[in-house]
C-alpha cells in the first residue's frame, strides 16, 4: 500500500494537473522569498524629481507584512499537499482489472497490462486468460476448454471487486484469440462499467489504444428489409475486416435468411478510432434491435473483425432484452469453414455453451 502511495505521489508530481499541485507552484517561490529577507527598490524618475518605493523585509512595518505573507502561502502550500493526498487516497480506491485473452502459439509480445496508459488512474491487477491449450498447427481443437476459463471470469471479478463501489472500478481489454470467445469475454465483462479496450498492432508488435482519428465509414446494412414479421432466426454477417461469405454461410445455415453488414473501406487496420468503433457498434446494436422487433429470437452471427471490435460487440449485447446469439468461428483450413460456434450466456442462458459441427 505505502509503495502503491509513492507512485501515485510521483504520478500527481509529475504527470497529473491538479488544483493542490497548482498551489503548491505557487506557494513554495513565495516562501522561498519571504525566508531569504527580499528587498525591492525601484525608482521613477518624475518633473519633481526621482519618486522612490522601496521595502525591506527585515525592518518595521515590512518585517509585519512578510510575516503575514509568510502565514498566507503557507496555508496555501498546506492546503495544496491535503488536496494532494485527498486526490492520491482516493485514487488509491480506484482499481483497474487488465482482462487478456491469449489464444496465439508462442506468443512473446508485452504483457496488456503494462501498456495501459497512465492516465487510467487505479491500482492494475491483472487477470490473464490463456486459451492456448488445446492448440494444434495455430487452431483451437478443444474449445470447451477456453469457454470453461472465460465462464470462470465473473467469480473472479466478483472477488476483486469485493467492497468496492462501482465508481471506483474500470476494466481494460484486450487480447488476440478466436473471435467468438472475444466476444464472450465482451458480453461477461458488459459495458456497466468504464471499460477501455485496447488492441494489438500487429505492424509496431505493441498494445495500442485506439488513438486515431474517425474516418467516417458506417456499415451498409443489406438484406434487413426482407426480414418479415414472424422470421425467428436469421444468419447476420458482419464483415468488418475481411469478407463473409454467402457460400461459407450456407454451409452451417442453409435455410436461415442473411443479414449483411459491411463496412466500407474495411481492411485489418480500418479500426483504430474508439469513436468509429463506439458508432460501429451502434449500428451492429441498431440491426440487433430492429431484428427482434421483427419477432427474431435466434441470431446466427458471422462475424470478421479485429479483436477490439469483437470485444465491443459482446459488450454492447444486452444481455437480458436482446434475441439468442451463437457466433461461428471461421477455420480456412476446415471443410466445414465454421466448425463450432459460441452460444452466448444471454436472453436467459447463464452459461456460454459449444456446438460442435
Amino acid at each position: 500500500m505505502f509503495n502503491h502511495f509513492v507512485r501515485a505521489l510521483i504520478d500527481w508530481a509529475f504527470r497529473r494537473r491538479s488544483v493542490g499541485l497548482t498551489l503548491i507552484r505557487i506557494g513554495l517561490p513565495l516562501i522561498g522569498l519571504v525566508l531569504v529577507g527580499l528587498t525591492v527598490g525601484v525608482t521613477i524618475p518624475t518633473a519633481d524629481g526621482p519618486f522612490v518605493f522601496s521595502w525591506d523585509s527585515a525592518g518595521g512595518g515590512s518585517a509585519l507584512l512578510s510575516w503575514s505573507v509568510f502565514i498566507v502561502v503557507t496555508f496555501i502550500v498546506l492546503l495544496g499537499a491535503a488536496l494532494i493526498i485527498r486526490d492520491v487516497h482516493r485514487e488509491g480506491r480506484q482499481k483497474v482489472i487488465v482482462i487478456e485473452a491469449r489464444g496465439l502459439r508462442d506468443w512473446q509480445g508485452e504483457a496488456l497490462e503494462k501498456a495501459v496508459p497512465a492516465l487510467v488512474k487505479g491500482r492494475r491487477e491483472q487477470v490473464m486468460v490463456d486459451v492456448r491449450q488445446g492448440l494444434v498447427d495455430g487452431q483451437i481443437v478443444s474449445p470447451e476448454v477456453a469457454i470453461r476459463r472465460l465462464s470462470s471470469i465473473p467469480d473472479d471479478i466478483s472477488r476483486r471487486c469485493a467492497g468496492l463501489d462501482r465508481a471506483d472500478i474500470s476494466f481494460v481489454l484486450g487480447g488476440l484469440a478466436p473471435v467468438p470467445l472475444l466476444f464472450l469475454l465482451g458480453v461477461i465483462v458488459d459495458d456497466e462499467s468504464h471499460t477501455l479496450i485496447m488492441d494489438w498492432d500487429r505492424t509496431r508488435r505493441m498494445w495500442r489504444p485506439l488513438d486515431e482519428e474517425d474516418d467516417g465509414k458506417r456499415f451498409t446494412v443489406v438484406g434487413l428489409d426482407v426480414v418479415s414479421s414472424g422470421t425467428t432466426r436469421v444468419a447476420l454477417c458482419v464483415s468488418a475486416s475481411y469478407d463473409v461469405l454467402d457460400a461459407d454461410v450456407r454451409q452451417v445455415e442453409p435455410t436461415a435468411l442473411i443479414v449483411r453488414m459491411e463496412l466500407e473501406g474495411r481492411s485489418t487496420a480500418s479500426h483504430w478510432s474508439e469513436h468509429k468503433q463506439q458508432q460501429l457498434a451502434q449500428q451492429f446494436l441498431d440491426v440487433v434491435m430492429a431484428l427482434a422487433r421483427r419477432g427474431v429470437t435466434d441470431i446466427a452471427l458471422f462475424l470478421a473483425a479485429p479483436a477490439s471490435i469483437s470485444l465491443r460487440f459482446g459488450t454492447v449485447y444486452d444481455k437480458r432484452n436482446l434475441p439468442q446469439v451463437e457466433l461461428n468461428q471461421f477455420e480456412q483450413a476446415d471443410p466445414k469453414k465454421y466448425p463450432w460456434a459460441v452460444r452466448m450466456p444471454v436472453a436467459g442462458l447463464t452459461q456460454a455453451q459449444l456446438i460442435q459441427r
